[in-house]
């Protein structure tokens, strides 16, 4: 593999992880709406089904951030690599 192959897939590589960050920044936003409004609704539950969802919703909300610095961290490490080959 060339160097300039391996630029081509560090730049595939940081374009991936930076999508991969917007596409969960969008769905988290909806997913937030979305837990939002049914905790509208269902708020004092006693239904074990809901609170179920309930925690699985907190545990995902829970999940999203540390994702989310992985995506970057990805493609600032991409990057740099990239600019330490020229």
């Amino acid at each position: 593999m060339s160097v300039g192959e391996v630029k081509v897939g560090l730049r595939a590589a940081t374009e991936a992880a930076l999508h991969g960050r917007d596409t969960l920044d969008r769905a988290s936003a909806g997913a937030k709406a979305a837990s939002a409004a049914a905790e509208a609704i269902l708020n004092d539950s006693q239904n074990e089904d809901v609170k179920t969802v309930q925690q699985a919703l907190l545990a995902a909300d829970a999940e999203v951030e540390p994702t989310r610095r992985r995506f970057v961290t990805i493609a600032e490490r991409a990057t740099r690599y990239l600019n330490q080959l020229g």
